[in-house]
């Protein structure tokens, strides 16, 4: 069995189901301050460079 027929686990009661989608949250959240903090970063590069 490869990884793509393997399935997400599933939540066995509604706590865990809250951990989870928390869980989730949390991991796109620290993506997207990943992608702002990289974005002006080279905003300030490129601006400061220009000068």
């Amino acid at each position: 069995m490869n990884k793509l027929d393997q399935q997400a686990p599933t939540p066995k009661t509604a706590k865990e189901m809250q951990r989870m989608r928390r869980d989730r949250n949390l991991a796109v959240l620290g993506i997207i301050v990943g992608l702002v903090v990289l974005f002006y970063v080279l905003t300030l590069v490129k601006i400061g460079g220009a000068s």
